[in-house]
């Protein structure tokens, strides 16, 4: 093991994405200690979110301090680990979220290294842990989604939608998913969505009461935020819950505050990490359903494409102008041969 490695590192905050991927260098960086806690892993793929790239243009509520390695989820082989690590051992295959994944190594806290499953590739699995930790907590727990509901989910042909989407179907609702352009309208259905709507084209009321025969969506899961909320908060049925995701066009709408009470609907916050380390058996009942789940093949990330390190910045244009269906990621070592890894 040498004493450096090479990771995609932010030194300046772009004025635009454009600006901010063309900043972004491919360089070595200095090996350091691990901490009693803390596990040195080999990254073989790592995933793009859409926050990775707000946090390149200091737009998302985390602000690492400058000069950062980007990135926030990886999978991969552990090669050290601390003094105090006992649910993990070298040699382990993972999945993991953390600061600093776009990177030929990352250091993370053990704690938030679980398993790889065996049905899945190391890139599916990078692709796994925040699209999935947000749907389940997001429907699941904070949303208190029941079988028979019926869900419209919002940019849900992209990495956090298309999981939301397959989400929702595992627990038995009824699915409406929104996209903003009609070549993603084969992708949803194809993730198993009952209903596919492009909002760009349609109004997004109108046919979400034609799919429920006036009642509305019981349970909203938007991570686009800006005008598609806006028509969203004209979609919730009456005691619907409509969940705050995020914000990936760019814009925080307002809600005045007599729409929820006129409607009687619930507006619900979904912060699925911060939830995990507030809750530890609400995490605990998101990983025995993901374990789940996964080795019954009834959950696969989809991974539109895996590029080499030396195309990443293409790919993060793409996920910067929209193209992106399902999760893109970046290949940074082959897949084991060995099914187990």
């Amino acid at each position: 093991m040498g004493s450096a490695f090479k990771a995609f590192v932010c030194k300046k905050l772009g004025k635009s994405f454009s600006d901010a991927i063309d900043d972004l260098s491919f360089e070595s960086v200095s090996r350091k200690p691990l901490k009693d806690r803390e596990v040195r892993i080999r990254v073989i793929a790592s995933s793009l979110n859409f926050f990775d790239l707000l946090m390149l243009v200091g737009k998302y509520q985390s602000k690492p301090d400058l000069p950062f390695i980007a990135g926030s989820e990886a999978s991969g082989i552990v090669t050290e680990i601390g003094a105090k690590v006992t649910n993990v051992t070298v040699g382990d295959a993972v999945f993991v979220m953390a600061a600093g994944a776009f990177a030929e190594e990352l250091v993370a806290p053990a704690a938030l290294c679980l398993p790889k499953p065996k049905s899945l590739t190391h890139a599916q699995a990078s692709a796994l842990f925040v699209g999935f930790m947000t749907a389940y907590h997001g429907l699941a727990q904070r949303g208190q989604l029941k079988a028979g509901e019926t869900v419209l989910v919002t940019g849900a042909a992209g990495g956090m939608g298309s999981i939301a989407v397959q989400v929702a179907k595992l627990l038995g609702a009824s699915v409406i998913a929104g996209v903003s352009s009609d070549d993603k309208l084969n992708v949803v259905k194809e993730l198993g969505a009952d209903f596919a709507v492009n909002y760009a084209k349609h109004d997004l009321r109108d046919k979400v009461m034609e799919f429920t025969s006036g009642k509305g969506a019981d349970v909203i899961y938007d991570p686009v935020g800006g005008d598609v909320f806006d028509q969203c908060v004209r979609c919730v049925a009456s005691e619907g819950r409509l969940l705050v995701i995020g914000f990936a066009s760019g814009r925080i709408p307002t809600l005045p505050a007599n729409l929820p009470l006129v409607k009687g609907f619930s507006l619900v916050g979904v912060r699925a990490g911060f939830s995990m380390q507030k809750h530890p058996h609400l995490a605990m009942e998101m990983f025995q359903q993901l374990t789940s789940w996964t080795s019954d093949g009834k959950l696969t990330p989809r991974v539109s494409f895996a590029y080499q390190p030396q195309r990443a910045k293409e790919a993060l244009r793409l996920m910067a102008e929209r193209k992106v269906t399902g999760k893109a990621v970046i290949q940074f070592a082959p897949e084991p041969v060995d099914s187990k890894l």
